[in-house]
């Protein structure tokens, strides 16, 4: 029995259980185009569709990314002790539970339509291609915002079987959100990804990160205020869109304080995606 809970242990460690931040930053989104695509409180059906995919694609994510990284993850100081590294996890195990919750989140696209299929087959591209784009392309990130913002293109897809300028318009502020709050986060990594034949934005820009970020985070709120406008959206709009701005430039200063600070600016962006979720649901209740 406690040989069973220490296995079930060690499994929530793999898919990060343990830190949910990435899941609320992926569902956040997600769940915001899924209003916006359905224009009124979405079908329940829908809601759990999505949120349980989130759910299995951001575990899924995760073992992928240990699975191809754990020879560099074992170099670096914040995840020399994932499971994968310390073999508390062996590799035959982290295989096959990433087939279960990828088998798991195909029964749930079979649900939704072909396009959103398609859709799905192109997120599942970018998630297993993102690790290995570490060891090719200076901003890997890239993959990982696109990754993670095609939950999108499926809200549109599943709602209204196409994908209109808003639903790239979403798509393309995600990206930016993406490459903003995980540059914060390969900034703690800095040092130890300076020592390895690896990539990220952080060491691609150096000094220059903060401005890196800072571009996405306007760009993003540029779009949301453009669709604002385009829209005719209320005050309530602007007044949560306005918080989540406040929320994302106090990351930026947190991360001009410190290493750990650029951590602390990554996890508050749970925060920016729930308000700006907020500010769109206010525009369809």
């Amino acid at each position: 029995m406690i040989l069973n809970k220490i296995f079930f242990y060690n499994l929530l460690i793999l898919i990060r259980l343990n830190n949910p931040t990435g899941i609320f930053l992926l569902l956040w989104p997600t769940i915001t185009a899924l209003f916006f695509a359905s224009n009124a409180i979405p079908d329940f059906k829908l809601i759990l569709i999505f949120t349980t995919g989130t759910f299995l694609m951001r575990s899924a994510g995760c073992i992928a990314n240990d699975l191809a990284d754990q020879n560099i993850d074992e170099k670096v100081e914040r995840t020399k002790n994932r499971p994968l590294v310390v073999k508390t996890v062996s590799n035959k195990t982290a295989f096959i539970t990433l087939i279960f919750f990828l088998a798991f989140s195909l029964f749930l696209v079979l649900q939704l339509n072909l396009y959103s299929f398609y859709i799905s087959l192109f997120a599942l591209f970018s998630a297993i291609l993102y690790p290995f784009s570490k060891r090719f392309f200076i901003i890997p990130q890239l993959f990982l915002g696109i990754a993670f913002s095609s939950g999108i293109l499926m809200a549109f897809t599943a709602t209204q079987n196409n994908i209109p300028i808003e639903g790239w318009l979403l798509f393309l502020a995600n990206v930016s959100w993406v490459l903003a709050y995980d540059s914060h986060y390969a900034l703690v990594d800095l040092e130890d990804d300076k020592r390895l034949t690896i990539y990220s934005a952080a060491k691609t820009f150096g000094k220059f990160t903060p401005f890196f970020i800072i571009f996405n985070i306007v760009l993003m709120y540029f779009i949301f205020f453009f669709m604002g406008v385009e829209n005719l959206y209320s005050y309530n709009f602007y007044i949560l869109i306005m918080i989540s701005i406040l929320i994302s430039f106090a990351g930026v200063i947190l991360g001009q304080k410190s290493i750990s600070g650029n951590f602390k600016a990554f996890k508050i962006n749970n925060f920016v995606g729930f308000f700006v979720f907020l500010a769109f649901l206010t525009q369809i209740v």
